[in-house]
This record gives C-alpha cells, sequence and structure tokens, in this order.
C-alpha cells in the first residue's frame, strides 16, 4: 500500500513539476517534511519515554540516505538530457521521486502524531492501520 501511494504520487508530482516548470522545488518540500517527521519523531519518543540516541542517529542517517538517493536520480537524469533530447530529463523525473518520499514521510508524520496521543480523524487512523498491515510494520516499528 505504501509503495502504491509513493509510486501515485511520485507520478503526480513529475506531472505538476512539468506542468509548471518547478524543478527542485519539490527537494525543499521534501527536507521540510523531514524536518517535521524528525521533530515530531522526537517529541513522540519522549512523551513515550522511548528516546533512544541511537534510533534517532539511524533514522537520522535514512533521511541522508534518501536525500542523497533522490540527487543521483538529478544527476543521472541531467546526465541522460545531454545524450537524449527529451524534454522529460529536466529534473521533473527527480522531482517525482522526491513528491513519492513526501507522501511517505506525511505518513510517518501523521503515525507519530499517532504515538503522542495527538487527536486524530477516524479515517486517518483506519488508512495508518491498513498500510501497516500492508506493509508488514508495527506501530512501533514504522519507522
Amino acid at each position: 500500500m505504501e509503495n502504491k501511494v509513493a509510486f501515485i504520487s511520485g507520478v503526480i508530482g513529475a506531472v505538476i513539476s512539468y506542468m509548471f516548470d518547478l524543478v527542485g522545488v519539490a527537494v525543499s518540500i521534501l527536507i521540510l517534511f523531514m524536518l517535521a517527521d524528525y521533530v515530531t519523531g522526537l517529541v513522540a519518543a519522549g512523551i513515550n519515554k522511548d528516546l533512544n540516541s541511537r534510533v534517532g542517529l539511524t533514522g537520522f542517517a535514512r533521511k541522508m540516505y534518501i536525500l542523497v538517493l533522490i540527487g543521483m536520480v538529478y544527476a543521472l537524469e541531467f546526465t541522460a538530457g545531454q545524450y537524449v533530447d527529451f524534454d522529460i530529463f529536466g529534473g521533473y523525473i527527480g522531482d517525482g521521486a522526491a513528491f513519492a518520499y513526501i507522501a511517505i514521510e506525511f505518513i510517518s508524520i501523521a503515525e507519530n502524531g499517532v504515538k503522542m496521543g495527538a487527536p486524530m480523524p477516524p479515517y486517518v487512523k483506519n488508512l495508518l492501520k491498513i498500510v501497516r498491515d500492508k506493509t508488514g510494520l508495527s506501530e512501533e516499528g514504522a519507522k
């Protein structure tokens, strides 16, 4: 389920990036979502008295890896654009990848809200339960 959400978000993000010529904006938005996810994760762990520096460092390292990975998509796209004269190699695929990760970060932020005991509409809780069930992750192992 999470992969489907990420794929659909990525395709929609690439199309929006192409339509409005907003190459690179998605990465800025992704960094904002990553920061929000990291902070809400720390708050949730603090509330649940489950704060662990190793887990925090691992989460930070994963986020840095994602940024490097998306940077490599942009680099590959740039390189492909040098050899092939297609308009799709203008950063739009990299933006699509960034939007896919934005969707994943949003799901994680909502999960952190549930862990904190923040008020959450029932349909959001049900959606998170479906995502956890489909991906085989427990609420605690969602990161």
